[in-house]
């Protein structure tokens, strides 16, 4: 069951899994971007609702994806960060449980702040130079 991690046909197999949830249509302004079993759904909107619509149908084709190739999610990982100056901050929901907000999260390796200023990457890379 499943493709055994660190064997020769793994990625292979992956791929052709995963290739049919990258090459899905999305509606304007949504996007969908992989590394290995790392995901992550991109949106832009003007507006609070709008962009809570749009993260939601987003949201409902991966789980459909998901649930027919009997993948099964880390809704405790699942976050979302905003790069926005909305005033009302919009809520998004996986299956019914919230998606916690962060303000900093990484990603690839790469520690990115909703402010995009690269400070939190930064004090990251000075902290373990320093204890190295």
């Amino acid at each position: 069951m499943g493709c055994p991690q660190g064997s020769c046909s793994g990625p292979a197999l992956w791929n052709l899994v995963t290739n049919e949830i990258l090459q899905e249509l999305w509606q304007e302004n949504i996007a969908i971007q992989a590394l290995a079993n790392d995901f992550v759904i991109v949106s832009q909107a003007p507006t609070k609702i709008k962009i809570e619509n749009q993260i939601h149908v987003a949201i409902e084709k991966f789980i459909k994806w998901a649930n027919k190739n009997k993948f099964q999610i880390s809704t405790g990982k699942t976050q979302y960060i905003l790069f926005s100056k909305l005033t009302r901050l919009p809520r998004f929901r996986w299956q019914g449980e919230p998606i916690q907000r962060k303000h900093t999260i990484k990603y690839l390796g790469l520690l990115i702040d909703d402010k995009l200023n690269w400070n939190a990457h930064i004090r990251n890379l000075s902290t373990k130079s320093f204890t190295l």
